[in-house]
């Protein structure tokens, strides 16, 4: 059960950041009018993009250090 636990949420968290990195690829490499149109700021929405990467990030991180099997 613990092991089936972790790998749940390891994968949560991969998916939180995957999720996070397309769109900031999307807002950086999209047509640029669409993202403007959709997005006037930019910087700031990337900040809050990297915020949930870095935060999945560091969950996935603290789970593998007390809680990993490896």
């Amino acid at each position: 059960m613990k092991e089936r636990v972790y790998k749940i949420l390891i994968g949560r968290y991969q998916n939180q950041m995957e999720d996070a990195l397309v769109k900031i690829d999307m807002l950086l490499t999209g047509d640029s009018h669409a993202v403007m149109v959709q997005h006037a700021d930019i910087t700031g929405e990337i900040d809050k993009l990297l915020e949930k990467v870095a935060s999945a990030e560091g969950k996935m991180a603290t789970l593998r250090r007390f809680y990993g099997t490896n």
